[in-house]
């Protein structure tokens, strides 16, 4: 079975129209984090990246784990290099589905990711976790991978052409590429009510990592690699009340980068609700395939 198949997946155009484009509605024209010169790096803090994945699996209609499970297992490799593990959400995944002689490794920049993800896997076979920003070249030899995963973290590299080209360095003849991220409209009620709570609807650099996998990182994948392919899961969380709503709200970016610093009290981030009970969020994340022949 196709994991891009599916009541979630609509195709997406596979032309990159720069500059066409604009952000989340009121949010202004598509501006490049080259072209604003916005520093783009990024680190968790406390629980945050445990909080938003815990929202997704509890109230979110697909589940990504089981969409990356069925990929990893439809793909035939020996070896896989994950970029921004983080705290090995994915790992396991690889573990359970890679052949008896696997090489599975974890790459990250956090050294408190990678100390959770070691707890949960530092004893397991064939893995092997490294603190490495994808900004810089990666430590391994040319053709060393036959499959590169990177979920929701490679539109934190500072230049895209550098890290793609490291990439394909270190990837097997044949081997395949997946990335996977949110496009510009991944979110929108959560900007609507950042503007009802803040006047202010996003961010620059909420909304510059919101759509660079599409506007900067697809193109250069066209011109690196044999073949490539995108494709748009279209999905939505409904939480149950405003409690919820806001635990993921204030594990955001956007929240972080906004609300945090202006002191916005637990009540008046209620109050901002457009309801009590069933809030939606809709999730729209891009995948980017490539493979190298």
């Amino acid at each position: 079975m196709d994991p891009l198949s599916g009541q979630y997946i609509r195709q997406a155009n596979d032309h990159c129209r720069r500059g066409s484009r604009t952000g989340p509605s009121g949010a202004g024209a598509v501006m490049t984090s080259r072209d604003a010169n916005i520093d783009l790096s990024f680190r968790e803090k406390d629980r945050r990246l445990a909080d938003r994945i815990r929202a997704n699996k509890l109230f979110g209609d697909f589940d990504l784990e089981t969409w990356v499970t069925e990929h990893v297992g439809s793909l035939r490799w020996n070896s896989v290099l994950d970029i921004g593990c983080g705290d090995g959400n994915h790992l396991g995944i690889y573990l359970e589905n890679g052949p008896s002689t696997r090489h599975v490794v974890g790459l990250d920049r956090d050294a408190a990711l990678l100390e959770q993800a070691r707890k949960r896997y530092g004893d397991a076979d064939g893995l092997e976790l490294l603190q490495h920003s994808m900004d810089d070249p990666l430590p391994f030899a040319d053709t060393t991978f036959g499959l590169v995963m990177s979920v929701f973290a490679i539109y934190n590299a500072r230049n895209p052409a550098t890290t793609l080209q490291e990439i394909h360095r270190v990837m097997q003849p044949g081997a395949r590429l997946t990335l996977i991220g949110p496009t510009v409209d991944n979110g929108k009620e959560l900007y609507e009510f950042n503007e009802r709570l803040t006047s202010q609807r996003i961010d620059e650099r909420t909304l510059a990592r919101s759509q660079r996998l599409v506007d900067e990182f697809l193109p250069i994948v066209h011109k690196i690699f044999d073949s490539c392919e995108h494709n748009v899961i279209e999905a939505k969380l409904t939480f149950p009340d405003r409690h919820e709503f806001l635990r993921y709200y204030t594990s955001t970016m956007l929240y972080e980068e906004t609300a945090e610093g202006r002191g916005y009290s637990p009540s008046a981030m209620a109050d901002a609700c457009s309801s009590t009970h069933n809030l939606r969020l809709s999730k729209e994340t891009v995948v980017i395939t490539a493979q190298k022949d």
